[in-house]
């Protein structure tokens, strides 16, 4: 077997190596879920539970908060009164940035490259701003909102407001407006993840709709309360908070998890979800690009050098 011939053998052990790897983190889907719940009433907090809704850690914040969403650098976004607040996952309180009209009443707040805040009282609209809080620019809506989520590349963004579900683009262009013919129906938040739209709603019925990014309901199932928050997770599945009760389930219905706190003067008031890769599938996909690298190393020593 010449040099030529050992390379072409040695690159296709390799490259069988690493289809290998490859193939076993994508079947196992390795993934760390991380929730969190804005609390208030007899506290007022944050929790940070896993995906089975145990927790791993809190911390008090002093505000009761409306809206909370993950952002991208190991930090929280909260809404509270007219205020919005950037806060570590640990606790540490990084910025507050106030409204100086205090009729103005953030509702939610979502992440999507930029932070999205819904607000209403002496207007109502959302507000985009960056990850520093500075506002980039808003619009008007017209209409009480309860919820906010970012959308599918972050240049769009979906409402949950009334009887309505609103998807707009984020310079205020709106792209559909879903009205629900029984307006004792009230969507009180709303959630985006992986080309799936889920809205809470509460009023004559309570339960939850799961609708495509043109807000078509491909199905809804019904809960016997009134959700305050909902959060998508990475599985088909969604979690939602509800008076001192938080509550995992998958999104055709089936009830995985019903935490209840043990103090019913506790109020989780809204709820997000944070999916990254589990370390060890990060570590085998490293392994398996460096294979390839040592691979394309041995095939240029193996490569007669020209003189």
């Amino acid at each position: 077997m010449n040099n030529n011939q050992r390379a072409s053998a040695f690159g296709r052990r390799i490259a069988a190596v690493l289809l290998l790897a490859l193939g076993i983190a994508g079947q196992a889907q390795a993934t760390v879920v991380t929730v969190f719940a804005t609390y208030a009433g007899s506290q007022q907090g944050v929790t940070v539970r896993d995906a089975g809704l145990v927790q791993q850690s809190f911390f008090a914040t002093g505000l009761d908060a409306s809206g909370i969403a993950v952002g991208p650098n190991n930090n929280l976004y909260l809404s509270s009164a007219n205020h919005l607040l950037d806060y570590s996952t640990g606790g540490a309180l990084l910025q507050d940035f106030a409204f100086p009209i205090p009729s103005i009443t953030y509702t939610d707040v979502a992440f999507g490259g930029n932070v999205m805040a819904s607000y209403n009282g002496s207007q109502q609209g959302v507000s985009i701003r960056d990850t520093n809080l500075n506002q980039l620019n808003f619009f008007g809506v017209g209409l009480n909102i309860n919820g906010i989520a970012a959308g599918t590349g972050g240049g769009d963004l979906f409402l949950a407001a009334e009887n309505h579900l609103l998807h707009y683009q984020t310079d205020g262009t709106l792209i559909f407006d879903m009205v629900f013919p029984d307006p004792g129906i009230v969507y009180t938040d709303i959630a985006y993840r992986n080309g799936k739209v889920y809205g809470s709603y509460g009023g004559s019925q309570q339960g939850v709709t799961v609708r495509d990014i043109a807000l078509n309901q491909t199905s809804f199932f019904g809960t016997g309360f009134t959700a305050s928050g909902i959060a998508a997770g990475d599985n088909n599945d969604i979690y939602l908070s509800s008076g001192n009760h938080l509550y995992h389930f998958s999104d055709n219905g089936t009830l995985l998890t019903d935490f209840a706190f043990p103090d019913t003067g506790i109020i989780y008031t809204d709820i997000a979800v944070q999916v990254v890769p589990e370390p060890g599938t990060l570590l085998l996909l490293a392994a398996g690009l460096g294979m390839v690298g040592f691979g394309r190393r041995g095939r240029r020593l193996a490569t007669p050098q020209a003189a």
